[in-house]
């Protein structure tokens, strides 16, 4: 397996804290649109870090 990248790390920190952010909106009954935003933030880090991964074609 081959080491991430610290682009692909800092994605993959970006996506946990969002999803915390993301369980804490839920928990206290938040907008629905920071609900929205914290969600399609994570999926975007998770796809970032997937495209950034060593041995990706450019």
């Amino acid at each position: 397996m081959a080491k991430p990248t610290p682009l692909q790390l800092r994605n993959i920190v970006m996506a946990l804290l969002m999803a915390g952010a993301l369980v804490w909106n839920l928990s206290i009954s938040g907008a629905w649109w920071l609900t929205a935003i914290f969600s399609v933030g994570i999926v975007l880090s998770l796809f970032s870090a997937y495209l950034n991964r060593p041995g990706a074609r450019p």
